[in-house]
């Protein structure tokens, strides 16, 4: 419901023709979901449609027709938070379409940074389901290397084997039995309060080699929205070519590179559709995604967030951070045959 200016209409080219005759040429644009007005007039061009959605523009001489191209606004005039006006524009035989983004103003979102630390920046997300001990693992890991930080702690765990990790820095939250990976995952990232996150599952372990504060700074400096790490120095990254029709769609991995390009100033970053289950991203881009909690993910549905994340988040991949992954069982020895069955270890 505003208006705005647009800048940069111009005719490069015009028929020799017509100019040596002096013949009149028309300037014509259109749009649905708005009005046109001028920010000045120009003497020698005649203009009709000024406060309509059809602007004609007329005039015999070249420059005059583009000096009062510079002065043409739009005004929206039906209301959208998120659209698209396509403004068509004809000039002698050629059709040319311009869109213009119409969108309600969007407040910042705010964060108490404090001291501008990791802690004070970024919350760890931990979804967990048995093991313990890697657990334990990856809170000391993260004391030790970011003192302070908030852990959150996601955990399904039958209440017959449940252990409490809840202390000063780690809220751990106990979930239904079985709930599942990506419900415990939508727990832990609707507790975070930071303007990043960093997930990671409960066999992984931070180390030196993790550099959080640059994966912090690479966010803060870029337009993407999560940067994955590497596992043992390797890098995760693939891109994925969605084809199809109404009725199907086809999902083609590539894992050679893996990623579109480098990003540029960021030795080491990669752009890509999919990256590792460690990663920093901005919280709140990612709650506007999620993660899908149907039943047939609930243990299983790593790369479903990756593809949901199409076209909404701009995700990277880093080879220069890297995150330890602690290869090793689930804890508990005291299975029932129950809980044996649903962990598929019968």
């Amino acid at each position: 419901m505003r208006s705005v200016w647009l800048k940069g209409i111009r005719v490069e080219l015009f028929n020799i023709s017509d100019v040596r005759s002096n013949k009149q040429m028309e300037f014509q644009i259109n749009a649905t979901r708005g009005r046109f007005q001028l920010a000045g007039r120009v003497r020698g061009v005649y203009v009709n449609g000024i406060g309509a959605n059809t602007l004609t523009i007329s005039t015999r001489s070249p420059s005059l027709l583009n000096l009062q191209l510079k002065y043409i606004v739009y005004r929206n005039t039906e209301f959208d938070a998120n659209i698209v006006d396509f403004a068509k524009i004809r000039f002698s035989e050629t059709t040319v379409t311009i869109p213009i983004h119409i969108q309600h103003l969007q407040l910042p979102w705010l964060f108490i940074e404090g001291k501008g630390q990791i802690q004070d920046r970024v919350t760890v997300a931990v979804k967990t389901f048995l093991r313990y001990s890697r657990l334990r693992n990856a809170i000391k890991a993260v004391d030790q290397l970011y003192p302070g930080t908030r852990i959150v702690v996601a955990d399904d765990t039958p209440d017959h084997l449940f252990t409490s990790f809840q202390s000063s820095n780690v809220d751990h939250f106990r979930m239904p039995a079985y709930t599942g990976y990506f419900a415990g995952r939508n727990l832990g990232l609707s507790q975070v309060s930071t303007e990043y996150f960093f997930y990671q599952d409960d066999d992984m372990m931070i180390t030196e080699e993790t550099k959080l504060g640059m994966l912090v700074s690479f966010l803060d400096n870029t337009n993407f929205h999560l940067v994955s790490v590497a596992v043992a120095g390797h890098l995760f990254a693939t891109t994925l070519d969605i084809f199809g029709n109404k009725s199907r769609t086809c999902i083609d991995q590539k894992t050679d590179p893996g990623y579109y390009m480098a990003v540029k100033n960021f030795p080491g970053f990669y752009a890509n559709d999919v990256g590792l289950n460690a990663f920093l991203a901005s919280t709140n881009e990612v709650k506007a995604v999620g993660f899908d909690p149907h039943p047939a993910l609930a243990r299983l549905g790593h790369g479903e967030f990756f593809l949901s994340a199409l076209g909404r988040l701009r995700i990277a991949a880093c080879e220069i951070c890297s995150i330890r992954h602690m290869k090793r069982g689930f804890d508990a020895g005291n299975y029932t045959s129950g809980d044996q069955e649903l962990l598929g270890l019968t």
